[in-house]
């Protein structure tokens, strides 16, 4: 019964990283082609995009980052130390890998909730960059809760998951 919810759940949170990868790649292909087209118009025709740097350093990286990081760890995209791990019991490594696994999700779940409260402020007061245009803020430090509410679900998922996936291995 647990099992098949895990599964279930595990799916279905799969389903939102694959989405949220490819927003975070559909936000890389548009810096790339923003910072290009700034390039060329800026050194072959002296007219360079002033609304480039801003688009690309508060909205578009922070993007990328963030949507990719549960589909890079659910994809085996991790560092792992394993010294500690190739001595103990194989029952002692499953307890320390579970519990680092809870325990960074809680970390980045508190991260992923302050975040959220900064969002909300600078959407609340319309906070803004200055500049040629003003920019909002909130914009900028929205994918961070996004981000990281994903991955620290995804460390939950893997930590109570009936059967522990090697760290650093694809998960499908």
């Amino acid at each position: 019964m647990l099992s098949r919810l895990h599964s279930a759940l595990d799916w279905a949170l799969s389903r939102v990283e694959d989405i949220a990868m490819a927003i975070g790649g559909i936000a890389i292909v548009l810096a790339m082609l923003l910072v290009s087209a700034d390039a060329i118009l800026r050194y072959v025709f002296a007219a360079p995009l002033s609304f480039q740097l801003h688009v690309t350093e508060f909205y578009l990286l922070p993007a990328a980052l963030m949507m990719a990081l549960a589909w890079g760890y659910r994809n085996g995209g991790t560092i792992q130390i394993t010294i500690l791990l190739a001595v103990l019991p194989a029952w002692l490594t499953n307890l320390v890998i579970r519990l680092g696994l809870a325990a960074a999700s809680i970390y980045i779940a508190v991260l992923a909730w302050r975040s959220y409260f900064t969002f909300a402020r600078a959407f609340r007061r319309h906070e803004v960059v200055m500049g040629v245009l003003d920019w909002p803020v909130s914009l900028s430090w929205v994918w961070i809760p996004l981000g990281c509410g994903l991955l620290a679900a995804r460390l939950m998922m893997d930590a109570i998951a009936p059967r522990l996936r090697p760290i650093g291995t694809a998960h499908e």
